[in-house]
């Protein structure tokens, strides 16, 4: 795939800025084991994470109750976030700060699109132990149809004024990657909980160990002069 210069960037934030999919899968089993559901395996919960409630509602004939923990693991998930993570910046996904820094430096716009709520999207912003300057911030709960649609992202780049061909999607999931390329967008894929597999690897543009590394990719493409 050929890269074509970068104009503007979009953050997914779970497991891509902040360590939260680790969190949220400790979260997640323990409130499994306090109601009942210790036999729910962790391929499960991994697979359950970042879910629409339709999908949620999947699970439930194999392990009963399992959409209604869930759903009460979200309500307190933020609380939760501040007891895992003691410190503003512990959360941080590595590269995080110099990457955003280099952005405000050289003047490209950015946005976040995540699907978890407005407000746990702008709590964790401001737990990062620096200020972020994201020109907009897109929820997913706001309405748009989940990844692998292309909506948010599509959203994203109207409110950042640019093409989308010209936005560089920053993901760490599998359906993110693949409504970047439905947007017809250029992705980077940053590993968190999963490896790329064979269709994830036909249509990412490029694989960045961490976030830093993705100030090389920009400058490679001619987005910085």
């Amino acid at each position: 795939m050929v890269n074509k210069m970068v104009e503007a960037v979009i953050f997914d934030m779970d497991g891509l800025m902040f360590d939260t999919e680790r969190m949220f899968k400790r979260q997640f089993r323990e409130a499994l084991d306090q109601n009942g559901l210790a036999q729910v395996p962790d391929t499960v919960i991994e697979a359950m994470i970042g879910c629409d409630s339709w999908r949620i509602a999947l699970f439930e004939d194999r392990f009963p109750g399992i959409g209604d923990v869930m759903r009460r693991c979200q309500e307190e998930r933020a609380d939760y976030f501040f007891r895992f993570f003691p410190t503003p910046g512990s959360a941080n996904k590595k590269g995080l700060r110099r990457l955003m820094g280099y952005l405000d430096q050289k003047q490209i716009p950015y946005a976040i699109a995540s699907s978890s709520f407005r407000h746990h999207i702008e709590r964790f912003c401001d737990y990062a132990g620096f200020a972020m300057h994201p020109k907009a911030v897109l929820s997913g709960k706001d309405g748009y149809r989940s990844k692998p649609e292309p909506d948010i992202f599509l959203a994203a780049a109207n409110a950042l004024g640019a093409d989308p061909a010209n936005c560089l999607v920053l993901e760490d999931s599998k359906n993110g990657i693949l409504a970047a390329h439905r947007a017809k967008m250029q992705s980077i894929f940053i590993p968190d909980q999963i490896v790329p597999d064979d269709e994830m690897r036909k249509v990412l543009c490029h694989t960045c160990a961490d976030l830093s590394q993705v100030i090389e990719y920009l400058e490679n493409t001619g987005s910085v002069l």
